[in-house]
This record gives C-alpha cells, structure tokens and sequence, in this order.
C-alpha cells in the first residue's frame, strides 16, 4: 500500500515537472516573439523618426529657400523704389520715322548729350570747396555712367527695352547714392536724355525690323507677279498654238472638201470643221478671259483655307492669289514649313480680289491669331461666320467646303 502511494506521487511529480517544463517551453517561445514584435516595431518607430526627420529637412530647405527669395524679392522692390523717378521722355513722331530719320534723331540727342556735358549741367556739383576733387569726381561719376548707358543702348532690342531702361535707372539711382557723400549728382536732364537714346534706338531697331519685313513682303509679291506673268505667258503661248493647231487643221480639210466630189466625205469634212471651228470659238473665250486678268491685275481668287494638323479646329488663313490656276499658290503654301497640307474650304473669284481680302481681313481684325502682324493672316473663327461676310460683299456663287479632309492628319492619328 505503501509503496503504491509512493508511485503515485512520483507519477503526479513527474506530470508536474513536464507541465512546468512545457510552460517553461511555451514562456520561452512567447518571450522570443515579444523581444521579435518588439524589435519590429523599434525598427518601424526607427523608420518613421527617420522618414519624418527627411521631411522635416526637406520643408526648412524649402522653407529657408523660400525665405531666401523673400528676402531678394524685397531687396528688388526696394531697388525699384528709388526708380519712381519721374522722366519727360518724348516718343511723338518716333513711330511714323523711317530708320534713317530714327538714326538722325539719335544723332541730334548724342549732340545734345554733349552740349549738357559741356555747359557743365550733366553733374550737379553740390560742393565747392576743392574743385580739383570735385572735377575729379564728376569725370568719374560720368565715365561709370556713360559705360552702364552706352552698353545698355548699344544691346537693346525689340524685347529687352523694358530692361534696359531698367538698368539706366538704377545706374542714375546707384551712382547718385555712392557719390552723393563726394558732393555730385548726375542730373534729371542728362538721364532724360540717355533715356531718349534708349527709345530712339529701340524705335530704330523696331523700324529695321519693320523694314526688313516690308521689303520681304515686296520681293514676295514681286515674285508672286512673275509667276503670273509667267503663267498668263505660258497660257497665251499654249491658246496661240492650239488656235495655230485648229486654223491650219480647218485650212487643210477645206482643201479635201474643194477637192472631192463624194458626199460622204463633203459630210465628213464639214462636221470636223464644225468641231474644229467650236474649239476655236472656246479658246476665244478662254484667250479673252486670260486677256482681261493680264489687263486686270486686281482680278483673282481669295481662298479661305485651314490646316488642322498644324494649327487646329476653326483657324483659317484669309489669302488672295492673281494665279491663273489658285491651287498653285496654295500647295506652295502647304511646303516644309508646315507638317501637313492646307484643306480649301472656298476658292472665291472676284475681279476685285484685295478689296474683298480686305474686308475680311478688316471685318475679322479681333480673331487674328497674330495680334501683332497683320500679314500673317490667320483667323480663329467658324466658318459660318466667314461665308456669312462673303455672302454680303460678293454676289457671286461660291461652293463652300465644311469638312476638312485633312487626310495626312487623321492617318498620322491612327498609326
């Protein structure tokens, strides 16, 4: 009995011992996961601190950048500042002058630039007590001045007046200030007239420009009317020898109808004179017309064009051509310049051509695509608008096309 207990007890101890050491097993496999989750989440927290501590640098870098470019806009508006200075400049006439009534201008206030260094009201000398020094110093307040202006009148061009002015003026503003201790100024009339050298040579430049452009205009035209002339040449040539053609053709068969006596071949021959002699009657009319567009240089075609590929829905080019045949001007028109072909929408016969592109062009001034040059003559409008103006300036019958093939285009797309 003794001993059965005893077994027991070491059995129960034994079960005992297993249990502690599985729980051992299980506490020593949960610290394991605890110290693993734990580990994660430093490293994660480690990450974000990390992360969150590049943001933060990155914002004061941008938050310094910002403060920095603060900090120079305000240095620019208190540079500005002093260039309030009010100037009498005078551009009357400037815009109405060729380029070498602009280059006389400039010369005349180069003159008077001279006159105000001379009569010694370039400088205002606010001291006197050492007029060496203070000759000195005028001679080099001028000297800083004259290099800053002449390098700014000598640079400018049709888009950086605003800035060179801008450099003048804080010239005048800067060199002021740095010898207004030394008791010289530059004066409001030697500055008005540097300014006056700006806008006369800005106005030059702009006139060169205009020139230029006006002469490439002329050589185009010119140009344009050779290739009529040449054309209507060409033309006249070809009715000459057509007329030369059927005459010499309705000589012969008149011999062949003297000569014989067969019915048959009196019939023959007096139908093809017939057709010979309504050829010659249609090239009369087709030699008087040539004949009255050599006479008539107003006469011709205004073509309403478009090109979608290049410059997209309802922009139109409003043109005229003197060529007999239109589409020639027109597919010259379509060249390198442009990726694809212009559609024609209405080819329109007047014998007034310019005057009625002219009205258009006129009645269409505030859908220019090119506000600035005119010539351009590109319009973006809807169609219906255009054919509504050319229906009430032309009495004529004109064949409007709405779609445009734009054939290239739309197989440029699908490819």
């Amino acid at each position: 009995m003794v001993e059965n207990e005893i077994y027991k007890e070491h059995i129960l101890n034994q079960t005992l011992i297993q249990n502690i050491e599985a729980n051992q097993s299980k506490l020593a496999t949960l610290e394991e996961t605890i110290e693993r989750e734990k580990a994660k989440i430093e490293h994660d927290i480690e990450a974000r601190i990390s992360e969150k501590s590049t943001e933060l640098n990155q914002l004061s870098s941008e938050i310094s950048k910002v403060k920095k470019e603060l900090k120079n806009k305000k240095l620019e508006v208190e540079n500005l500042e002093p260039l309030v200075t009010v100037v009498n400049i005078d551009t009357e006439g400037l815009e109405l002058a060729t380029s070498q009534e602009l280059k006389n201008i400039l010369s005349k206030y180069k003159l008077e630039e001279a006159e105000l260094v001379k009569n010694n009201t370039a400088v205002d000398a606010l001291i006197n007590d050492d007029k060496k020094f203070v000759n000195n110093q005028i001679r080099q307040i001028l000297r800083s001045f004259n290099a800053e202006c002449d390098l700014a009148i000598s640079n400018v061009t049709l888009k950086n007046i605003d800035t060179m002015r801008s450099k003048i003026l804080r010239s005048y503003e800067t060199l002021n200030k740095i010898y207004k201790s030394d008791g010289v100024q530059i004066t409001k009339d030697f500055l008005e007239n540097k300014l006056q050298q700006l806008i006369t040579a800005h106005a030059y430049q702009e006139k060169l420009e205009d020139e230029r452009e006006q002469k490439r205009i002329i050589q185009e035209q010119l140009k344009e009317e050779e290739k009529v002339r040449r054309e209507i040449e060409r033309e006249k040539a070809k009715i000459e020898k057509d007329e030369t053609q059927f005459k010499n053709e309705i000589s012969k068969l008149m011999k062949y109808l003297q000569k014989t006596d067969n019915e048959v071949e009196k019939t023959l021959y007096i139908d093809k004179i017939k057709e010979c002699e309504e050829k010659l009657s249609e090239l009369e009319t087709v030699k008087s017309d040539v004949l009255n567009r050599e006479k008539n240089t107003r006469a011709g075609f205004v073509y309403i064009i478009s090109n979608i590929g290049s410059f997209g829905e309802n922009i139109f080019k409003i043109g005229m051509t003197r060529r007999l045949e239109p589409m020639d001007r027109i597919k010259e028109l379509s060249s390198a310049s442009v990726p694809f072909e212009f559609d024609v929408h209405a080819l329109i016969f007047s014998d007034d051509a310019p005057t009625l592109e002219s009205i258009l062009h006129n009645t269409f001034r505030e859908y220019e695509v090119n506000k600035v040059n005119h010539r351009k003559e590109f319009f973006s409008i809807p169609l219906d608008k255009i054919e509504k103006v050319v229906t009430e300036h032309h009495n004529a019958t004109v064949q409007w096309t709405y779609d445009a093939a734009a054939e290239e285009y739309r197989e440029s797309l699908a490819q």
